[in-house]
This record gives structure tokens, C-alpha cells and sequence, in this order.
């Protein structure tokens, strides 16, 4: 009676090749009709078998190896088998469509998927769970997989090809090693980190340059959009080139001359000082409250011409500061 024993003889790990075969994708048309089975993928011996009942249960593909124990080298194979010596099975398959989508690759896979192929022969091996003994086909001769050929021989992954074009944008020739654009990466992040310092240094020796509720607007508008800050502080900048004096009691009248590097403070201060003498803040007026309700268009005025004052005004009116006359 001949002796048969179920095997799994593939499945979707990685091999020690770094590739992995769709068990979806095995054809077992051919292998249905003859699947011989050898020892080590040596297909030029006489077979020790034949495989059976092919099944698949997810990702595994499950056979029955035969052998019919009609001498002794089939019944050495027989004994081995049965006492534990040799537990493991290893397709031979033709490959139809590599798949090297970076996207799809398993922990620890180096070379594409073996997306479709043909069985066309199962061997017995000493290791078990096809982690050894592969053999592929290639234009029709059937090729025994080793360390050394097997990165040859299966298509090289497209993260291959990722990293030339990542090391040219890098300015490296195509061929530069891995080092070497980590290298590259870390210069360009080292003298990122460097520019960010700088800038962060500049914006807080700008920022002294303002007070108040100016500075607060500075620096937060630093960190959303670096050139309309700078141009802030450059409209504040030509306000602080006005005719003006040190500021003078109320009771004095303000005379000038180009006054430049005055705190916007100053200015300001000094602003509302005038307009308190000329009687229009004494109900508060010089809001943005009494701007927005009666005088739109000074408001928007103010807002294009003088961005300092216009700030201030908004500042103050979220402080709660409100127009409390009655009417214009």
C-alpha cells in the first residue's frame, strides 16, 4: 500500500530570499494533472512520488504526497518522513508576473512579490515551511535558488528606483549608496534646524524694536507668515519717521521736526495726546468702536495707511474699551 502523508508546501511568508508567492496567484491546472515530487528540487533523479489533492485554506496552499515504497530508496524517504527527519516542502514553480509595489511589501521583504506563477513540481526538504530549497524557472531551464543568484534572477523592487531619483533631487549621482543620502538628508535637515534657529534669533531682535500690543502682534504674525511681519514692521517702521518732539504737557502746543527710532508707543501716546487736546477723545471717539458704528470709511483708512494705529485700536477693543457718547 502506497504511503501518503498531507504537506503545506506554500504559503505567503518571506523566504530567504526576501521574496513571497501569492498563494492566489499559484495555477495548479498542471500540477493537477502532474506534480512530481523530488528531494531538493533535483529534477534530473528519478521522482521520489507524486503529489495529490491540492487544497487551498487562505493563505495556504495544503497537497498529499504519494510514494509508493517499491525500494529502498523510496522507503528511506518513507522511514525519514515518519520519524520527524524530514518535515518540510518547497514549490518549483514558472513565474508569470512579478509585483513590486513598495506598498504591499511584508516585514523583512527585499525582492518583489511572485504575484502569478505555474507549479509544475513540489519537492521534499530537510527545513520545513519553504524557507529554503526554491527553485524557479527561467526561459524554460529550471533554476535552483541560492544566496548568490536569487537577487539576480527576480526583478529588482521599484524602491530601487525610488532611490535614484531620490539621490538625484539630492544632487547625488544616481548610483549613491544608502549612506550616503542619509547623509544628504541629514545636512539638509541639520542646516534646516540652523535656518530656523537664525530666524527665530532675528525675530526676537526685530520684536525689540516694538512695545505692547504691537510686539504681541509682531511675533504671532512671525510665526504664521514671516513676510507680513516684516512688512508690519516695516510700515511701523516709516511711521516712527514723522514730524514730532518729545511729548509736551496738555497744555503745550506741539511744534516738530523729523524725529526717527521713536518707540511706537511714544508715537501712539503721543497720537492720542493730540486728539485729546483737539477734542476727540473725550467720549471716546478714537475707538474702534466709534470707527466701525460712524466712520467706516477712517477706519479703512486707517487699516491701509497706518497698520500701527489700526493694531492699537484692535487691541484696545478687545481689552473692552467702547465709545460711550451718544451718537456722532
Amino acid at each position: 500500500m502506497a504511503f501518503k502523508k498531507r504537506f503545506l508546501i506554500s504559503d505567503e511568508s518571506v523566504n530567504t530570499y526576501g521574496f513571497a508567492v501569492r498563494t492566489a496567484g499559484i495555477r495548479l491546472d498542471n500540477a493537477m494533472k502532474n506534480c512530481p515530487a523530488f528531494y531538493e528540487h533535483d529534477t534530473d533523479e528519478v521522482p521520489l512520488g507524486h503529489w495529490e489533492n491540492f487544497t487551498v485554506e487562505g493563505i495556504r496552499l495544503y497537497a498529499d504526497l504519494v510514494i509508493e515504497g517499491a525500494n529502498d530508496i523510496e522507503r528511506t524517504y518513507i522511514r525519514k518522513i515518519q520519524n520527524g527527519d524530514m518535515k518540510g516542502a518547497s514549490i518549483g514553480a514558472d513565474p508569470i508576473t512579478w509585483n513590486g509595489d513598495p506598498q504591499q511589501l511584508l516585514q523583512g521583504q527585499t525582492l518583489p512579490w511572485l504575484e502569478e506563477c505555474d507549479l509544475f513540481e513540489v519537492s521534499l526538504t530537510a527545513l520545513p515551511g519553504n524557507k529554503n530549497a526554491l527553485a524557479l524557472k527561467k526561459d524554460g531551464a529550471v533554476i535552483k535558488l541560492n544566496s548568490t543568484n536569487a537577487p539576480l534572477f527576480i526583478k529588482p523592487l521599484k524602491k530601487e528606483e525610488d532611490m535614484k531619483q531620490i539621490a538625484l533631487k539630492l544632487g547625488l549621482p544616481e548610483n549613491a549608496t544608502e549612506q550616503q543620502i542619509i547623509d544628504a538628508v541629514a545636512s539638509i535637515q541639520l542646516s534646516q534646524q540652523s535656518t530656523t534657529a537664525t530666524q527665530q534669533k532675528i525675530i526676537e531682535q526685530l520684536s525689540n524694536e516694538l512695545e505692547g500690543d504691537q510686539k504681541v502682534f509682531f511675533v504671532k504674525l512671525s510665526k504664521t507668515s514671516l513676510p507680513d511681519a516684516l512688512e508690519f514692521l516695516t510700515l511701523s517702521q516709516k511711521k516712527l519717521e514723522l514730524v514730532a518732539e518729545p511729548i509736551a504737557p496738555a497744555t503745550t502746543t506741539v511744534t516738530g521736526k523729523v524725529v526717527k527710532d521713536v518707540p511706537v508707543s511714544t508715537l501712539l501716546n503721543k497720537s492720542a495726546l493730540i486728539k485729546k487736546e483737539e477734542g476727540e477723545d473725550n467720549e471716546g471717539k478714537n475707538t474702534f468702536d466709534y470707527l466701525q458704528k460712524f466712520d467706516k470709511a477712517e477706519l479703512s483708512r486707517i487699516s491701509k495707511e497706518e497698520p500701527a494705529r489700526y493694531t492699537q485700536l484692535t487691541a484696545d477693543y478687545g481689552k473692552g474699551i467702547r465709545y460711550t457718547g451718544k451718537g456722532k
